[in-house]
């Protein structure tokens, strides 16, 4: 039985028997795993503390056949405020379910570790998460090779425009002739929303966490990132709708119809 140490940020729990809980950990040294904590689920148990969601903890892990097991764990930071606060804790929850969905096991991906931790610490103190989280999203499917086309229509790949709208399934822009050829399902954008969705590949979290929030641009961003999340993951998002009913959000009547 082969033993390691890692850092890492836990991304989901679930229970296992009676007292065991099963943690899928995202480390900066091995990617994502999935771990067993025995007894985890046990009042007194020495893990319990250190196994909740959004935990960022050293860990020493033994590797088994099936899974591996969590022996010891020290919590770095246990990013308690997230927990606590619903719609941070919402927020997060959302984007620990992205990066469980797209990651594949075992991959190290130590840019993608960092950016979660460091938009931890953001969303731990953003007063109004909207607009860090639409950063949040666009740079993570940027890390994660499915950064949408925002610069040119993806189409013809003309840069020119002007563009007549998003298309979630074709991933990007469309100007009006490549919109009318295909017949797709496009999500309006404006322009000023497009140019600040441009920018938000370059401000940096901490700057954008003191911006005042603007709702109806938040919502017309997240819109365009929630579908094309949505579709690339190819499964329900559980942590999505809870997000949504939080914000209160409906998408616009026209792409309703």
């Amino acid at each position: 039985m082969g033993l390691y140490h890692c850092e890492g940020i836990i991304l989901r729990t679930r229970g296992l028997g009676e007292a065991d809980r099963i943690v899928t950990l995202f480390t900066k040294e091995k990617g994502k795993i999935e771990a067993v904590a025995r007894g985890a689920r046990r009042p007194r148990n020495r893990l319990v503390g250190v196994t909740q969601q959004f935990s960022y903890l050293k860990a020493l892990i033994f590797t088994g056949k099936s899974l591996d097991q969590l022996s010891q764990a020290e919590l770095i930071k246990s990013f308690a405020p997230l927990r606590d606060d619903l719609l941070k804790m919402a927020y997060a929850t959302w984007w620990t379910e992205v990066l469980d969905v797209f990651l594949p096991l075992n991959e190290v991906n130590s840019d993608v570790f960092l950016f979660l931790l460091a938009g931890l610490v953001v969303l731990e103190k953003v007063p109004d998460p909207m607009l860090v989280s639409r950063a949040f999203e666009l740079r993570l499917l940027k890390y994660l090779g499915y950064e949408p086309v925002l610069d040119r229509c993806v189409g013809c790949r003309k840069a020119e425009g002007p563009y007549v709208g998003f298309a979630p399934s074709e991933g990007g822009l469309l100007c009006r002739s490549c919109a009318g050829a295909g017949g797709m399902n496009l999500i309006p954008v404006r322009p000023a929303a497009l140019a600040f969705l441009r920018e938000l590949y370059q401000v940096d979290l901490r700057e954008l966490a003191r911006r005042p929030v603007d709702p109806a641009l938040g919502n017309e961003l997240g819109h365009l990132l929630f579908t094309f999340i949505q579709l690339r993951a190819e499964k329900p998002l559980k942590s999505l709708s809870f997000l949504q009913s939080l914000m209160a959000w409906t998408p616009p009547e026209s792409d309703l119809n």
